[in-house]
């Protein structure tokens, strides 16, 4: 339930650390006359209700036009691990005169890192380009590819990327093309959370160990985005968690749920 911040001004009276949890402990006792909710374990997101997916390069090239509506994008399986990470250098300015500094936000820089389990079907490079990958063909000589991103161009000509269904020579050009990675994020009760692309990612390493040890092989790759996107379907106001139609919002921190975007005319 969300707080109005504004007609509450100290949010540490009800703490009740033996009996309660924190998120109803800051919650009053009734508001518009119901109960508060609080996170129940059901809420929880854990990996198995994360999903991975492959897409074109830009948002709106996955965006599926017409009644079927939805987004043009292949899950990956068999990912073990998977890490996001962003990060916005700061730098500090000081003036002579003063004791104080002004903190300065510079661009922000975004990785992502997939393990996969290794396996007798297409490799982890050739899965994530499922989605931007429109049709594709190879000789014994060369790769050839057109994308999604750009449908009307020609056939390219690349070195071959692999050999059968694993993909490992990360020096072809081929893979100099971008793709977006979906990740969507949903509760223990099929409820949406929300949903997140990663546009202009492109592979800056691959890994694949092998040991005489190992029982079950992965290969990895680490890949830099040009921006992180949320899946947006509709406003703040008219959110319903329980809709898939409207579950995906950019919904308010603080403010109720009901409120609309302010006008900016």
């Amino acid at each position: 339930m969300k707080l109005e911040l504004e007609t509450l001004t100290d949010h540490s009276m009800n703490w009740d650390w033996e009996n309660q949890h924190v998120a109803q402990s800051f919650v009053p006792s009734t508001v518009g006359g119901t109960t508060p909710s609080t996170i129940s374990i059901n809420d929880i997101i854990e990996s198995g209700t994360v999903l991975i997916a492959a897409g074109p390069a830009d948002l709106e090239k996955a965006t599926i036009v017409g009644d079927q509506g939805g987004y043009r994008v292949v899950p990956i399986g068999l990912i073990e691990t998977a890490q996001i990470s962003m990060n916005k250098p700061l730098s500090r300015i000081f003036e002579i005169g003063s004791q104080l500094s002004y903190i300065i936000p510079g661009r922000t820089i975004g990785g992502i890192s997939i393990s996969r389990v290794f396996f007798d079907g297409p490799s982890l490079l050739k899965a994530i380009y499922m989605g931007e990958v429109n049709s594709d063909a190879a000789s014994d000589k060369f790769k050839y590819a057109r994308f999604q991103s750009s449908p009307t161009e020609a056939y390219q000509e690349f070195a071959n990327i692999g050999s059968g269904n694993i993909a490992m020579n990360l020096a072809s050009s081929f893979f100099d093309q971008p793709v977006g990675l979906a990740f969507f994020f949903q509760d223990q009760q099929k409820q949406n959370m929300g949903q997140i692309y990663f546009e202009g990612c492109r592979v800056s390493t691959y890994n694949i160990g092998i040991s005489a040890q190992m029982n079950v092989m992965t290969e990895a790759i680490s890949m830099e985005f040009i921006r992180c996107r949320p899946i947006l379907s509709t406003s703040s106001d008219k959110y319903n968690k329980n809709d898939p139609a409207s579950a995906y919002a950019d919904v308010n921190i603080v403010s109720p749920i009901s409120n609309a975007p302010p006008s900016l005319s």
